[in-house]
């Protein structure tokens, strides 16, 4: 049986390893100041001697103390992170129609809003019939409760899910209550 030949590694300069770690150099040569990888004499690092260091650094709790160097940018980081999937979450909704926009709503209250305008408007001319032509304010009052009360009854029809009327109502000059004069 022969024995094979233990794998040897190039030497790699700090910017190598840097790039190889997936860190910056200057975060390379902090790691060397304080002793957690080593380098040759000559100025370069040993790959299989470096990254068992560092990834036993990563992993320890000293690199997640608050002492740690790239430990404010690693907040950062994290709070943008979350700040995207949230805004990401937020345009899936807003996809899937369980969020609705400022924009929607402020359209739905304008168009709620015209359509009570409207209803209103073409009551009052009931509703002043309806007083002129009544014998006494008694009769007057009732006559505006009643016409008042099918305009609420329009609308809340109008809420529970009826359709908007596509066309404006036409109200004649003779038809009040259903009744003709």
């Amino acid at each position: 049986m022969s024995k094979s030949k233990p794998v040897v590694f190039p030497k790699l300069s700090q910017r190598q390893m840097a790039d190889f770690l997936g860190i910056t150099e200057t975060r390379m040569e902090w790691a060397y100041r304080n002793k957690i990888v080593e380098r040759e004499p000559d100025g370069r690092y040993r790959p299989e001697a470096v990254t068992p260091k560092w990834l036993a650094y990563e992993r320890s709790p000293r690199s997640r103390s608050k002492g740690r160097v790239s430990s404010g940018f690693e907040r950062e980081r994290a709070r943008l992170t979350r700040l995207r999937a949230e805004e990401v979450s937020r345009r899936l909704a807003l996809l899937d129609g369980s969020l609705l926009s400022t924009a929607d709503i402020v359209e739905t209250v304008k168009s709620v809003c015209l359509r009570i305008k409207s209803k209103l408007q073409a009551a009052t001319p009931r509703i002043a019939r309806s007083c002129y032509h009544a014998p006494n304010v008694n009769e007057a009052l009732k006559n505006a409760r009643s016409e008042f009360d099918a305009v609420i009854a329009e609308l809340s029809a109008l809420e529970n899910g009826a359709a908007a009327p596509t066309q404006f109502e036409v109200v004649t000059g003779d038809d009040t209550n259903g009744n003709a004069e």
